[in-house]
Parts: C-alpha cells; sequence; structure tokens
C-alpha cells in the first residue's frame, strides 16, 4: 500500500471553506446591517412623521380650547342679558299694572260697592272696602274674571260692619294679575 499523505490537501480545502464561509458571513452581515439601516431610517421617518402630526393636532387643540372658552364667555354674557332683559320686562310689565288697573277700575267695581283700600304688591292685588249688598261683591267678582290680566279673585273676607242709615258690609278681596309675554304690553 501507498502512502499518500492527505493532510495538504484536507488544510487547502478547509482554507477554501473557511474563505468561502468568511465571504457568505460578510455578505450576510452587510445585508443584515444595510436592512437595519433602512429598517431604522424609515421608523425615525414615521416616527417624525407622528410628531408632526401630534404637534399639528395639538396647535389645533390649543386654538379650540381658545374658542371654546370664548363660546363660554359668550353663553354666560347672553344669559346675563336674558336675565337683564327678563327683568326690564318685569318692571314694565308692573308699571303698566297700575296704569291699567285704575284705567279700569270704573269697570271693575259696580255701584253700590265703595274701595277704602287698594294695595299692589308684586303680582297680587288686595282690595279692602264696603258694598251695600253681597250680589254687588259677587258682580265685581264677575268682572273680575272676564279681563285676561287679572285672575282668581278671592273674598279673604265679608261682614257687616256698620248699622248707620244704610248698613253696609265690609270684604277683602285678593286679585293675581297675570304675567304677559312682550307682545302682549298694551
Amino acid at each position: 500500500m501507498s502512502n499518500i499523505n492527505l493532510l495538504p490537501w484536507r488544510e487547502s480545502e478547509r482554507a477554501a471553506q473557511k474563505k468561502q464561509f468568511m465571504m457568505i458571513l460578510s455578505v450576510a452581515s452587510i445585508i443584515t446591517v444595510s436592512v437595519m439601516l433602512v429598517a431604522n431610517m424609515w421608523i425615525n421617518q414615521q416616527t417624525a412623521q407622528q410628531q408632526q402630526r401630534n404637534r399639528f393636532l395639538q396647535s389645533e387643540t390649543a386654538k379650540l380650547d381658545v374658542i371654546l372658552g370664548e363660546m363660554r364667555d359668550i353663553r354666560d354674557k347672553r344669559l346675563e342679558l336674558l336675565e337683564r332683559v327678563a327683568l326690564i320686562d318685569g318692571f314694565q310689565q308692573r308699571r303698566n299694572v297700575s296704569v291699567r288697573l285704575f284705567n279700569q277700575l270704573p269697570e271693575l267695581v259696580p255701584p253700590g260697592v265703595y274701595l277704602s283700600s287698594l294695595n299692589v304688591v308684586d303680582n297680587r292685588i288686595d282690595i279692602v272696602g264696603k258694598t251695600e249688598a253681597y250680589p254687588r261683591v259677587a258682580n265685581m267678582i264677575r268682572q273680575v274674571e272676564r279681563r285676561d290680566w287679572l285672575y282668581e279673585p278671592r273674598i279673604s273676607s265679608i261682614f257687616s260692619s256698620d248699622m248707620q242709615p244704610i248698613a253696609l258690609s265690609q270684604f277683602s278681596m285678593q286679585l293675581k294679575v297675570r304675567e304677559h309675554t312682550q307682545g302682549e304690553i298694551q
């Protein structure tokens, strides 16, 4: 048998495989690093775009907060103005009640009924007077019920008080004044 030394051939084969392995490893490393760099650049670009969108949304949110604050102020001012208008309207209506009452008082009070006092408090009118007969007070109540701006006439007391030549009965009555809308002011 012959003696063949295969060691140099194996050594050269190993060196070639090692060189090929290093070449594959280098290419794979370069490809991996390239993919990582491209992925990193893409992620950074997406992050920058999202941060830009977030800044835009924050600035728009701040603008909307300012607008909402102004709207809240406008709504508060509107409510204050409506309260003032309602107050002024109430004052105007109460001012008209006395004038209207004195204008229509001769129509409301029938003959034989004499008023001693008339007191207007808010939306209520208190009347104290004397009458010759109870039906005349009932007639006065009917006259009040026919008015659209007066309601709930109520006799709180009626009694005989004088025994002079004509016997008069004293009575006290309460009426309520209806709140009018702005279109009904007369």
